[in-house]
């Protein structure tokens, strides 16, 4: 059996109105997706699932906590994420040009594999800039000897003011 396959939603026998799923995705899920920015983290997914005569609305509400490397000193910490999303599934008889939440299926489908939207919203949710958090003190929680390794090579520019420019400043002041 693919383990992908527990991602399934079957509608074919559902009668018309709202249903709940909720999945847990965890390491195993995200060694599934070789380009995986993600490789652990624990993760609930509740999926609220409205039946339509033509159409499937699906909301994802994604929470749970990941482990990522930090830009800076390359420790891997982990972080909270939360996301809520929206998939709205029509069926039809030719391929119409999908949307980023919109999608369309043949008539003939009678389950929807969600696995892949979970795996976009979770990367969807990461921040762009990926570093540790800070103490109270405001003292970055990165790895001290890696940060002191980059001090030790910071290049500090010294720029030097064209002195037209400082008697402008002076004035200025």
């Amino acid at each position: 059996m693919n383990f992908l396959n527990q991602f399934s939603i079957q509608f074919a026998g559902l009668a018309l109105g709202c249903y709940n799923y909720n999945f847990k995705v965890d390491d195993s899920f995200f060694d599934k997706f070789a380009e995986s920015q993600v490789k652990q983290g624990l993760i609930d997914v509740d999926i609220e699932f409205e039946k339509k005569s033509k159409m499937l609305i699906l909301n994802f509400e994604i929470k749970g906590t990941v482990k990522l490397m930090c830009d800076r000193c390359l420790d891997d910490f982990d972080i909270n994420i939360q996301s809520n999303e929206r998939i709205i599934v029509k069926f039809g008889k030719n391929e119409i040009e999908e949307t980023d939440d919109i999608i369309t299926i043949s008539e003939k489908e009678h389950e929807i594999n969600v696995s892949h939207y979970i795996y976009e919203f979770i990367h969807l949710a990461l921040p762009v800039k990926r570093v540790h958090s800070e103490d109270n003190n405001g003292i970055s929680l990165c790895n001290a000897d890696i940060i002191a390794k980059l001090k030790e090579h910071e290049v500090i520019k010294h720029v030097d003011i064209d002195p037209r420019w400082a008697i402008l400043n002076k004035i200025k002041n």
